[in-house]
């Protein structure tokens, strides 16, 4: 067994990873019945996600044994933070691959903060054998498949409220909106002018899949949505990023924002509806159940020891 680690300093994306790679990574998310390694991270490593590229510095590392790619792991910073994930294949778990592997990542960055896509007993092992603190729990949600209209409630603002698509003077109401009510998240908080002009500016984007609440003229919520190709029967649309201003008090936004953007998604071809929300955001949690969700998948973060210790502070 090998390891083999290719690096990028920092702005510098690593290369775009190799069909073969990437196909060992699907093989595994089929085995393991999620993916392994977040798209979001690869996107940051190598580079296609632009809005990153400036400040990252980035690591993949590739175990074989006889030639043949049996692990993968990749560490990138996010945000303000180094986040690491990795996976060794099925058939040659149990064998301290797994170990080898988060040690190297964490002697490269000890203030790495490792995820793991569901919530596995020997993740949790690895995570105390170095130290490494549970620390946040993603909740990944669905629906049942075949939403179809009629499953959902109507829409219904609160009043002196108005539900509305986006429209071009919008973004800095949105973006505010956005850094208030996530001014604690590492990524979704901070953002700036620039990373709300490349989503506009972006070609595919759609006025109407971003759902805005006013009132008095000002953007109070917002509700960015998504629609990616499912199989055969229908599209996959994402709750994306719910944000309501935590100043403004208008109880019932977040739940009409919400409603109004999955009839948007089940309209347009939307069968499974998914969202991901923290597990401690407790109103969310009962929202969502109210409205057909279920927790299909939690991700686990492990972060260092004196990252939880601070935190608990």
């Amino acid at each position: 067994m090998r390891i083999e680690a290719s690096g990028a300093v920092m702005g510098t994306p690593i290369a775009t990873l190799a069909e073969a790679e990437l196909t060992f990574l699907d093989h595994v998310a089929a085995a393991d019945g999620s993916a392994e390694i977040s798209g979001g991270l690869l996107a940051i490593a190598t580079g296609e996600d632009e809005s990153h590229s400036a400040q990252t510095a980035s690591s993949v590392w590739r175990v074989y044994a006889d030639d043949a790619l049996i692990g993968f792991g990749i560490r990138a910073l996010q945000g303000d933070r180094h986040a690491a994930e990795f996976l060794i294949a099925p058939d040659h778990r149990g064998q301290g691959l797994g170990e080898e592997l988060l040690s190297t990542i964490l002697d490269e960055e000890p203030s790495s903060w490792c995820w793991s896509h569901g919530d596995h007993p020997a993740a949790q092992r690895l995570a105390d054998k170095h130290g490494l603190g549970r620390d946040r729990v993603l909740y990944q949600m669905r629906t049942e498949s075949g939403l179809n209209l009629d499953d959902l409630p109507q829409t219904s603002a609160p009043d002196n409220v108005t539900i509305r698509s986006f429209s071009p003077g919008d973004e800095e109401g949105w973006r505010q909106v956005n850094n208030a009510a996530f001014d604690w998240h590492p990524e979704q908080g901070s953002q700036t002018a620039e990373d709300f002009a490349e989503i506009i500016q972006a070609p595919d984007f759609d006025p109407d899949s971003v759902i805005l609440a006013t009132r008095d003229d000002q953007v109070i919520g917002f509700h960015q949505t998504k629609l990616t190709d499912f199989d055969d029967e229908g599209r996959l649309g994402e709750v994306y990023v719910v944000g309501v201003d935590p100043s403004v008090h208008a109880k019932g936004v977040g739940k009409a924002l919400t409603i109004e953007g999955m009839r948007r998604m089940v309209a347009a071809g939307a069968k499974v509806i998914e969202l991901y929300v923290e597990s401690d955001n407790a109103p969310a949690l009962g929202l969502y159940e109210r409205l057909g969700f279920h927790v299909a998948v939690a991700h686990v973060s492990y972060a260092p020891a004196s990252s939880t210790e601070r935190n608990q502070e």
